[in-house]
């Protein structure tokens, strides 16, 4: 008597065709990994770089290469790229937070599983305001550079719209660049986060409405907790999860 087997035959093309979604999935989660570490150690460098700034900055309000290198700045023609400089110093103050609230609701239509970077990517804010109030410096006047055309009101230190401006491409491309780009267009996609966050560093210092080291400083707070929230694996696993696209 021939007993028959109890187990159900799964069909070779079905174990073809899951087979390689697992091992797919197995390989973007140790890519991912393998994004994550280093991204803490940038996060921790990028803050001490903030750290030392402020300090200098604290000890001396006012640097004379601050003055020369915006000067310098100021006398160059940046041609077609000027013509995005009052763009930068637009989208400022309530602007911004009208923007953000449109890219937050994006996300929750488009990328429901990023939000939680969106949030924390978002705190950028904070310390923006907390340094700002701590550290009060003067902003740059027309007896030491070329031109003042911009004159906010606040504490020159940090830039606040370069924080913003490096927060928000930051989030676009995480949240939407990582999920709808192809994986070899990603590379232009962050190309395009770096020169737009130069292209707002160089317009805070042609407007007069900040020294270098406000926007350095400010460069380097974006990098430092950005690149510590991603680094964080639940808050980051909406993006770079095997899963998130």
């Amino acid at each position: 008597m021939v007993q028959r087997s109890t187990a159900q035959a799964v069909p070779e093309p079905l174990i073809a065709r899951q087979a390689p979604s697992r091992v797919s999935k197995q390989l973007d989660r140790k890519l991912n990994e393998s994004v994550r570490r280093p991204l803490l150690a940038v996060a921790i460098v990028a803050a001490l770089g903030v750290a030392v700034v402020t300090a200098i900055v604290v000890m001396h309000p006012y640097i004379p290469e601050d003055a020369v290198i915006e000067r310098d700045v100021q006398a160059t023609n940046w041609g077609l790229l000027a013509l995005t400089f009052p763009v930068f110093s637009w989208i400022g103050d309530a602007k911004g937070a009208v923007v953000e609230v449109i890219v937050f609701v994006a996300i929750l239509v488009f990328n429901r599983p990023a939000w939680r970077l969106a949030i924390a990517a978002g705190m950028t804010g904070v310390w923006y305001v907390i340094l700002s109030h701590l550290i009060i410096r003067p902003r740059p006047t027309t007896a030491q550079v070329l031109q003042v055309t911009e004159h906010p009101g606040a504490s020159s230190f940090p830039s606040g719209h370069t924080i913003f401006v490096a927060t928000l491409m930051t989030v676009l491309m995480l949240c939407f660049g990582q999920r709808f780009l192809p994986g070899w267009a990603r590379p232009a996609g962050w190309v395009v986060v770096a020169m737009t966050v130069l292209a707002c560093a160089i317009s805070r210092l042609e407007t007069g409405a900040h020294w270098p080291t406000d926007v350095l400083a400010a460069v380097l707070i974006a990098t430092a907790w950005l690149a510590f929230v991603v680094s964080v694996r639940w808050i980051s696993e909406g993006v770079l999860g095997p899963d998130s696209r």
